[in-house]
């Protein structure tokens, strides 16, 4: 808007110039070198008294060149202090990028809408470290000004999530509104980080299958999830408010580790593994490429690439995890 009306500003003052010259230079017979030197003089308002209308048609012609000039000028410099004011606010209130530390082992939300306000929270309230990538300036200086870790840009753009450490990240949630663009942003950070876990919010759930064979490892439908949570709501509401309070508890979570091929508990059984008994934690389930296992027994086989769930307190979580990263 600012930028309009310099705009406009600029090409009505040069309009007014060209006007004063051509003017002065037909009703007071003036080079048109001396013509525009008097319409400068005259509109700065400095007044030499080296030329001066004297004709009726040269006053009036100049006096509306003052009133009309005058007041373009005020509006222009008016709008050019405005502009400069403008930037140096939000250079000063531009947010600082999150440090390189900061961005190592952590997530990345790709949207701060309303599915991404939750995940946010989400992450605040277990003490994970994250960052957010959003396009809308509004939003980036809201989330500085709450000290939430932000990068400004396009998801969309490979260099915006390398800025936001995609190749280091442990995990990428892309919760845009349309499917495509999600899409897109699981491609290239599966592209950029093989290893990274991207979790991908599609609408139509049509698309489930397809997001799946483009490398996303978790594909969820907010209203398809929804709908099977209220199923489940009416049918087993002891089982859902269980879960809830689970969810709601802050001592206690619930966690994914996916073992490393460097791991030192590659090929040991649970029992000789000791994950349960140094951590404290209960593992109640193990993902494997066969399926998933509920309840594993003590002689179950830990192998590469195999999923730990995970219950316990949250020093029990972190301990776990600690555990899991040994190489």
């Amino acid at each position: 808007m600012v930028r309009k009306r310099l705009t406009f500003a600029m090409v009505a003052l040069f309009v007014v110039f060209a006007v004063g010259t051509i003017g002065n230079s037909v009703l007071l017979r003036l080079p048109l070198l001396d013509a525009f030197y008097f319409t400068v003089v005259t509109l700065s308002t400095v007044g030499y008294g080296e030329i001066y209308p004297v004709t009726p048609e040269s006053k009036l012609f100049t006096s509306m060149l003052i009133l009309i000039g005058i007041g373009i000028l005020a509006v222009a410099l008016e709008t050019i202090v405005e502009e400069v004011t403008r930037r140096s606010v939000m250079e000063v209130l531009k947010p600082k990028a999150p440090e390189k530390k900061f961005l190592e082992n952590h997530y990345i939300i790709c949207g701060y809408g309303r599915i991404g306000q939750i995940i946010v929270s989400e992450l605040s309230r277990t003490g994970e470290k994250f960052v957010v990538v959003e396009r809308n300036p509004e939003v980036v200086r809201e989330l500085s000004e709450k000290g939430i870790p932000v990068i400004e840009g396009s998801p969309l753009e490979e260099e915006t999530l390398r800025k936001a450490g995609v190749e280091k990240a442990k995990g990428l949630a892309t919760v845009l509104e349309e499917d495509s663009d999600n899409v897109f942003i699981t491609i290239t950070a599966k592209t950029l980080n093989p290893n990274i876990y991207v979790v991908t919010k599609v609408s139509n759930r049509e698309v489930i299958d397809k997001v799946y064979k483009v490398g996303a490892d978790r594909v969820v439908a907010p209203e398809l999830e929804g709908g099977k949570m209220l199923a489940r709501a009416l049918t087993s509401p002891h089982v859902i408010e269980v879960l809830e309070t689970l969810a709601l508890t802050k001592d206690v979570e619930i966690a994914h580790f996916r073992i490393d091929e460097a791991s030192t508990i590659v090929q040991k059984t649970l029992t000789e593994s000791k994950l349960e008994e140094q951590s404290g934690a209960k593992i109640f389930a193990v993902c494997h490429k066969d399926g998933l296992d509920i309840t594993p027994r003590p002689e179950t086989i830990l192998k590469s690439g195999c999923i730990l769930l995970a219950i316990g307190k949250r020093d029990q979580i972190k301990k776990l995890e600690h555990i899991l990263a040994e190489k």
